[in-house]
């Protein structure tokens, strides 16, 4: 009887020994490579006051709407630490959240740059409101909010789109000649002119 509760007992230290053994190496890993959604939020805000410094101090004129990728990575970087080597390789770990935004955001902007100009924005919309853009047909609800967040806010600024700014903001979009096709620029200068599209109904 004796020997066995000495067995138990060996055998439960045993079992807890390696368990909190497990635990550490698991937390070394795996534990400093995870990051919350909240401490992802403050990544991000780290990385904007960043570019707002780095911008200030360069003496630029105009802030970009989103970090770039460098300040991301390496606010990202400072708030995780260093990787911790292992013998796995790497597989890089899909972006989630604002860092994948970022991320798409800045990639179809590098894709319009090849093939157009970029339009001219405004900080805001004017006084009174942005216009409704869904009044265009073939502007939903998600292509509005990507022209808003591009400072396209009304129909008089797609009006006067180049064709070089029609191509920029297709490829931005990811409908190139689109723009072209639905005739945007007819139907934006009918509705700034106060009337009415097919669209509209």
């Amino acid at each position: 009887m004796t020997v066995m509760i000495i067995q138990a007992f060996f055998l439960t230290a045993l079992a807890v020994g390696i368990g909190v053994l497990v635990g550490v190496l698991v937390k070394q890993w795996f534990g400093r490579r995870t990051i919350g959604r909240e401490r992802l939020t403050e990544v991000m805000a780290a990385a904007e006051a960043a570019e707002a410094e780095a911008i200030d101090g360069a003496g630029l004129a105009e802030r970009p709407a989103t970090p770039s990728v460098e300040v991301v990575t390496s606010v990202m970087d400072a708030a995780v630490g260093p990787e911790v080597p292992s013998a796995e390789p790497a597989v890089p770990e899909p972006l989630i959240g604002p860092a994948a935004e970022v991320s798409a955001g800045l990639d179809r902007i590098a894709a319009a740059d090849r093939v157009g100009e970029r339009p001219p924005a405004l900080p805001v919309a004017r006084t009174g409101g942005a216009d409704d853009l869904r009044r265009i047909r073939g502007i939903g609800p998600q292509n509005a909010t990507r022209l808003n967040a591009l400072g396209i806010y009304h129909f008089d600024q797609i009006a006067t789109w180049t064709p070089a700014e029609m191509r920029w903001v297709g490829a931005y979009l990811a409908f190139p000649g689109r723009i072209e096709r639905e005739d945007w620029i007819g139907q934006a200068t009918v509705l700034a002119a106060g009337d009415r599209t097919e669209a509209a109904g």
